[in-house]
């Protein structure tokens, strides 16, 4: 399970929006400067993610809480974004080398699978959109907005 903390910062109804800010993992890391790691976590570092889901458990406007992501999930959504498409690329152009034609052809057709691998994980994110398995849950409310009420508040 992928644990993250974020600020309730939109509600509409059932639903909030939490925003989450990107944190780097790997600073106290010596190679850091060298990792690829480290190098697109910079990039990305102080980026603020807004995720919209269910407010199962009362969280108000500015309420810190807790996420959890299936781990699993992050794989699976991981694989079919990096992989599906590179693979579908390198059956393109191993099916049109095998049939004989030039290598322009070849480069062509792997382009096209490359498309093709493309539109299959478009379509694989509009079906498992929402999907229970891939919705971030809250689960509990780390700090509240209420001034005097600094406890924390778990699974309410």
């Amino acid at each position: 399970m992928l644990i993250e903390t974020g600020i309730v910062s939109a509600i509409q109804g059932n639903n909030v929006s939490v925003s989450t800010q990107n944190q780097l993992a790997c600073s106290s890391c010596k190679a850091v400067d060298s990792c690829g790691n480290g190098i697109l976590e910079k990039f990305f570092a102080g980026k603020v993610f807004v995720t919209e889901m269910q407010n199962l458990i009362g969280a108000r406007m500015g309420d810190r809480v807790t996420i959890h992501i299936p781990k699993s999930s992050v794989t699976k959504a991981a694989l079919v974004v990096y992989i599906l498409p590179l693979v579908v690329m390198i059956l393109a152009a191993f099916a049109a080398s095998s049939i004989g034609v030039s290598e322009n052809w070849t480069i062509l057709s792997s382009l096209i699978g490359l498309l093709v691998g493309l539109f299959v994980t478009k379509y694989y994110n509009h079906k498992t959109l929402n999907r229970e398995s891939f919705l971030p849950k809250m689960v509990s409310i780390i700090d509240t907005n209420d001034k005097g009420n600094r406890i924390p508040v778990i699974n309410r």
